[in-house]
């Protein structure tokens, strides 16, 4: 291992160490290396660098701190990566100031740079939840990756029905990777890795803080080809989420609210100023989307098409094989799957609601 690579994994480690300051001590300096070698004053002379952090480097056994990184990355199956490595998210290259190092705890995949962030306050009303789960599945069933922050609320929502409609999901997390914040999302932490990565820019033993959250929402709009709120009171974390999007030329989303609700005071403001598109079903997030981000979806959905298949019912399995990308008559699926018409009618709707078939005009169906 390189003695770069070591010097950047400890200065990103450092405490209050915040990626602005990263690259400006990099850059002033030349490498991170030269920085923990560098002298009092030439750190202080530059821009923005508090001697409190000064200090701390100056303090510093880079090769100690970040091996003690890598040990406890070890021990939970994590890695770290540096910008410019490979594994290192590629969205995230193209933003202001990109986190410098990452601990990713599952697998980061290319295809995982089709994502959308689903975000929103900590208490949801029941109508949140409800959009939440409903906007979070279909996203996995048009092909996305499911991306938030592991927060209470809307992001835990967004997590867990992403993995249950089979699809992937990433966290990104405003604490080191050691730690289970909140408490109660412990179990989905846990899970979340064999359904996409937990990430953290943070060093391992870092505890969450107010001034964290706000860095971490930038990696989660930087990640992400768009950011979706779904309830958002005037004061919250998720608009902070969405402007960090729009200021990285991001797509920014939200799903309109009742005109009495606080929770939806946020985002029905995004929308009347404009900030956000209004969005009533995921079509409207795809509508927005470049064409050649629709060709990439097209193999994730056929994927989990499959996998849905394959818990399908014999008499469902019956009828869907006489079911392709032509138009059939409900009539002639009963003739050729000879079952009831009353049982093809029941078997079509269950296929419908799993998402495998679309009925048109005038009982049609096709295949999706």
């Amino acid at each position: 291992m390189s003695d770069d690579r070591l010097c950047k994994i400890a200065l990103n480690a450092i405490p209050y160490m915040h990626p602005v300051i990263f690259h400006k001590l990099t850059d002033a300096c030349g490498s991170a290396c030269e920085v923990f070698k560098a002298s009092k004053e030439n750190l202080t002379r530059i821009n923005d660098v508090p001697e409190s952090l000064v200090e701390k480097i100056r303090a510093c056994d880079p090769v100690k701190l970040a091996e003690s990184e890598i040990a406890y990355a070890d021990k939970i199956g994590a890695c770290i990566v540096t910008m410019g490595e490979e594994g290192y998210p590629k969205p995230l290259s193209s933003v202001f100031a990109p986190p410098p190092v990452l601990s990713i705890n599952g697998q980061w995949l290319d295809e995982d740079s089709i994502c959308i962030a689903v975000v929103g306050t900590r208490v949801p009303t029941t109508y949140g939840k409800i959009m939440t789960e409903k906007m979070s599945t279909s996203l996995v069933e048009s092909g996305f990756t499911v991306i938030s922050g592991l927060a209470r609320g809307v992001d835990g929502v967004a997590h867990r029905a992403a993995m249950d409609a089979g699809g992937r999901t990433v966290a990104v997390l405003g604490c080191g990777l050691n730690i289970y914040y909140p408490p109660e999302h412990r179990k989905l932490q846990r899970a979340i890795p064999e359904h996409g990565a937990v990430i953290s820019q943070f060093s391992f033993t870092t505890g969450p803080g107010k001034t964290l959250f706000p860095i971490r929402n930038r990696v989660i709009s930087g990640l992400s080809l768009g950011t979706l709120v779904i309830e958002a009171p005037l004061k919250s974390g998720a608009l902070i989420t969405a402007y960090s999007a729009l200021n990285d030329n991001r797509d920014v989303f939200a799903l309109p609210g009742p005109v009495n609700s606080k929770k939806s005071e946020g985002t029905n403001k995004l929308i009347k100023k404009g900030h956000a598109k209004l969005v009533q079903s995921v079509d409207d997030i795809i509508d927005e989307l470049p064409e050649y981000i629709l060709g990439l979806t097209k193999p994730r959905q056929a994927s989990l098409n499959l996998k849905a298949e394959a818990k399908l019912t014999e008499d469902e399995k019956t009828v869907i094989k006489h079911i392709d990308s032509n138009e059939k008559h409900i009539d002639q699926l009963a003739v050729n799957s000879g079952l009831p018409l009353n049982m093809v009618s029941a078997i079509l709707l269950s296929l419908e609601i799993k998402g495998l078939v679309k009925q048109v005009a005038g009982k049609m169906f096709l295949r999706y």
